[in-house]
């Protein structure tokens, strides 16, 4: 029904309310065909318009059919570890020649980690930001939410940041939630900022080869992309901090260190791959 409606609207709005119409249509055929793909899917489509008009689809209903298709799911699973999961595995081995060659103690690893958020929290704005970008009622919608999730989650991580830095990095002193500073000085310090860059790198990697050449962007909703970084950060932070205070309470040894970011890098894994097979 929503599909003969646009195809019955003036060209302009058809044009207009066609992305809107084909994110609604997709979503409710992929909920009632779950094993199709995006060609089987126009193939249906179209065989069910010749079948109920007796004649071929025309120029408009073949957008819509092309629109729908595109932001279908894809029919096979992806691999069960795509390209990405390994440039993160590696981006993660740093941390870890932090800790067998470079003397990190737990509050490197806790800054690092934290930094990290920060790199996540810009990635996903940008998520945000490239959501079906032909969609122009879609942007009014990301007008309010952007900025509202750059605040928000700028709130969130700079909270985040004063109590790790506050419970964990002593002699860098926070005051209230003014991180930055404090950060910028342990990563000098530490030597963190080979490893940041090697982790944004990672996150780069996977936002252009999953997200923009995998064709994420076209199927992803822009609520469910917002609430994303919150549960990372609440299910792999809240895992690492308790880590942190043991490893903390048993003076920092190597091997609680070497446990530490191997529950890191299992976490992240097992969510980004999660993450991009139902994508």
């Amino acid at each position: 029904m929503a599909g003969k409606e646009v195809l019955q609207a003036p060209p302009w709005l058809a044009r207009l309310l066609t992305p809107l119409f084909a994110r609604h249509i997709a979503r409710e055929l992929a909920e009632k065909h779950p094993g199709l793909g995006p060609q089987d899917l126009s193939e249906k489509m179209r065989t069910e318009l010749r079948a109920k008009l007796g004649r071929e689809p025309t120029a408009e209903e073949d957008r819509l059919i092309d629109s729908v298709a595109s932001r279908f799911p894809a029919s096979e699973a992806k691999p069960e570890k795509p390209v990405s999961a390994w440039i993160l595995l590696a981006a993660n081995l740093v941390p870890l020649a932090g800790v067998l060659f470079w003397g990190w103690d737990a509050f490197a690893l806790l800054a690092l980690f934290w930094m990290e958020n920060v790199v996540v929290g810009v990635f996903f704005a940008l998520r945000m930001l490239s959501i079906d970008p032909r969609d122009p009622a879609l942007w009014m919608a990301k007008l309010f939410m952007v900025p509202f999730f750059c605040f928000h989650y700028g709130m969130f991580t700079a909270i985040h940041g004063a109590f790790v830095f506050s419970l964990f990095g002593k002699k860098y002193a926070v005051g209230g939630l003014s991180v930055l500073e404090p950060a910028a000085r342990a990563a000098t310090d530490y030597g963190l900022w080979l490893p940041i860059a090697v982790l944004v790198a990672s996150h780069l990697f996977s936002f252009v080869w999953n997200y923009l050449a995998g064709g994420e962007f076209r199927r992803a909703q822009l609520t469910r992309i917002m609430m994303q970084p919150y549960a990372r950060v609440m299910v792999l932070h809240v895992t690492i901090i308790l880590g942190g205070i043991a490893a903390t309470a048993l003076g920092s040894p190597v091997w609680t260190l070497v446990v530490l970011v191997a529950l890191k890098i299992g976490l992240d894994l097992r969510a980004h791959v999660k993450e991009h097979s139902k994508a």
